[in-house]
């Protein structure tokens, strides 16, 4: 199982990236400084934006890669926080509502804190099987107790999870490391 990005290019006015990298199996933390394309590749990954020039290929990932953005409120379709459980096809039972102190409710998402509505939508995305996860910065605005929680639930994962992140403190210890440098993506 591989998420290919083979000689990969984007590019907006002055703006330029290039990804030339082979993710498989495990966890992968892609790093940069703000505005050096790290959004851009999760876009990518999940099939929401196409490069203008290379090719992106899924090598035997089955099913539909799963993105959680940047902003959660971004992603907020249910009414209630069960309702919004309810739309990614889970029931609130699983484990990570439970191990991130998720609860559904007849509560407004848009009610909660930051950090709640971050909460709830990583538990909706790690509760459902997916061969490709993609996470554009998911311990933002989470408390010291849910970040090493978030960590223990991605080393559990055995599909391909890519993370995009400036918090590189609590992502598992086997992580593969990735930055974006000088418009750029390296192994780092």
């Amino acid at each position: 199982m591989n998420l290919v990005f083979d000689t990969v290019r984007f590019r907006r006015d002055a703006f330029t990236l290039a990804a030339d990298a082979v993710f498989s199996r495990g966890v992968h933390l892609i790093s940069g400084r703000i505005g050096t394309g790290k959004s851009t590749l999760a876009l990518a990954a999940a099939g929401l934006c196409s490069p203008d020039a290379g090719e992106l290929r899924y090598e035997e990932v089955k099913g539909t890669p799963l993105l959680l953005m940047q902003f959660p409120e971004y992603q907020i379709t249910g009414t209630t926080v069960t309702g919004e459980i309810a739309s990614w096809n889970v029931t609130g039972n699983e484990e990570p509502f439970r191990l991130l102190n998720v609860t559904p409710s007849d509560r407004d998402p848009f009610t909660l804190s930051r950090g709640e509505l971050r909460r709830l939508e990583l538990a909706c995305i790690l509760a459902r099987e997916s061969d490709l996860l993609i996470l554009d910065e998911p311990y933002a605005s989470l408390d010291r107790c849910a970040k090493p929680v978030l960590t223990r639930l991605l080393e559990q994962r055995s599909g391909i999870t890519l993370v995009f992140s400036h918090e590189t403190g609590f992502v598992p210890a086997s992580t593969e490391h990735w930055t974006i440098k000088n418009g750029e993506l390296h192994h780092a």
